[in-house]
């Protein structure tokens, strides 16, 4: 086995093992309630939303099975969630066969749409239009 298999394959056993240990600490607390969890610096400074606002509540409520609140949460996460998901599981299927991933799969059209659909998120999430009223 060639030492940049080797690397990628223990790098993604590493993620695995911090994905499943977070989850399990996730599952056991509660943000905001009980346990260590970091606050957002851009909200903390603005009073703002950031697009990452709520993930780690909706996916504490994600592993408790409550899916609707989770959405609430934070809606454009847990839409992106099982593309993240199988973006991961591809990386760790290419890591184990020794293949290597192409570069970038993303024509750059898709890439600019989202980053105007996380940009738009984090502007409309912040007013007070349905359904984003605090």
């Amino acid at each position: 086995m060639r030492v940049e298999f080797w690397y990628r394959r223990t790098t993604v056993i590493a993620l695995w093992v911090l994905m499943i240990t977070g989850a399990i600490y996730l599952f056991t607390f509660e943000p905001g309630k009980t346990g260590f969890f970091l606050l957002c610096p851009f909200r903390f400074l603005t009073g703002l939303q950031c697009p990452g606002c709520g993930i780690t509540r909706a996916l504490h409520n994600l592993l408790h099975g409550h899916l609707t609140t989770a959405f609430t949460l934070n809606p454009l996460f847990i839409i992106a969630l099982p593309f993240l998901v199988f973006a991961l599981l591809r990386y760790t299927s290419y890591a184990f066969q020794e293949k290597t991933p192409r570069a970038n799969a993303l024509p750059a059209n898709v890439i600019y749409l989202i980053f105007v659909v996380v940009l738009s998120f984090w502007i409309f999430r912040n007013t007070p239009f349905y359904p984003f009223v605090s």
